[in-house]
Formats: C-alpha cells, structure tokens, sequence
C-alpha cells in the first residue's frame, strides 16, 4: 500500500498556472513573442520613459524602427537567438555619504521591451502566488509599505516581529529613525 504525498503548494509550474488540470500547458515563449505582446510591452516601456543602454538608443530612435525592432525581437525570441546587450553603468551619488556611489545598470531599450513582454506573460501567474506580507521587487509594493504592515502588527500586540524586522534590516536609516517604528518602553 503507498500514500500520495499530501504537498501544501502545487511543485510543478502547471499545477499552479492550472490547478484544475483542465487544459496542459507546455511553453510560454510563443506567447511572449506575440507581436501584439511585444507591442503592448513598447507602450509600457515608452510610458516609463528613461534613457537608453549601451547602445546609445535613445526612446524616439527606436520608435523611429518600431516595426524592423518588433520584427527583429519576435525573430529572435522565436529562432532563440536572443542575446540581451550588457547594461550601462552610470553612477549616482550615495545619499549621506559624500563622495560615495552606486552604480546603476540601464539596459538597452531593446532588452527593456523584451523584459516587459516577459512580465506582460510571467506577472499575471505568479502574483497571485506571492503571499500578502511579500513586499520585495513587486508592483505597487514598497519597503515603506512593508514597514506599514510591520507596525501594525506590532500595533496589534504580535510579538517577535520587531525581533525578525530588525535582524532583517539594517543600516543608517533605520538606527536613525528605530525610534519612530520601535518605540523604547
């Protein structure tokens, strides 16, 4: 006699993008290079505005060649010769401390619709995956909405997560302004 394993999630990418079981998925690259896709993405992208990667593209050249740019990025998802450019470094000055910088990566305008129509698929299947408290690197959600979330639990008497919150974060920013989140007993 064997028992079926009894798992709390789904382990398989289908599962969660179909939990019904009633229709099989088996790729998603063609619905990515969906030219109406890829075209949805470049609104995004213009919307957002920026500067260009490497390649020194700018927004308004590339709208210039929209339809040679799509054709070339649909050709490529599809053949699956894409190959992203590496990303402009520019530094930006580091706030409270003179002198110091980051460094930030601007990719290419090409690969920035690329990765939309990446998201324009990926985003509308994972995101109802994610967990309410997850705040990180997700649309609509930041730290200082997270930092919300933790104040009210502690405003609502659920211990340790000032514990867990402050071996999470560190740094100038929260030594300087703890008092207004932790505040001393």
């Amino acid at each position: 006699m064997s028992e079926i394993p009894v798992h709390l999630r789904p382990r398989r990418l289908s599962d969660w993008i179909n939990p019904t079981g009633a229709k099989k998925v088996h790729s998603l690259i063609d619905k990515v290079y969906k030219r109406k896709n890829l075209e949805m993405a470049w609104e995004k992208v213009k919307a957002n505005r920026g500067s260009g990667g490497v390649d020194g593209q700018n927004l308004e050249a590339f709208e210039a060649q929209l339809d040679q740019q799509l054709d070339r990025l649909q050709r490529e998802l599809k053949e699956d010769t894409y190959q992203p450019l590496p990303v402009r470094q520019h530094p930006i000055p580091k706030r409270d401390k003179p002198g110091e910088y980051r460094m930030l990566g601007i990719p290419a305008i090409y690969d920035r619709v690329c990765q939309q129509a990446l998201l324009n698929r990926l985003d509308p299947i994972f995101e109802p995956l994610f967990d309410d408290a997850s705040f990180g690197y997700r649309r609509g959600r930041s730290a200082k909405d997270a930092l919300r979330k933790v104040w009210k639990e502690i405003q609502a008497g659920r211990s340790g997560s000032s514990m867990r919150i402050s071996e999470t974060f560190s740094g100038p920013w929260i030594t300087r302004n703890s008092s207004r989140w932790w505040p001393t007993k």
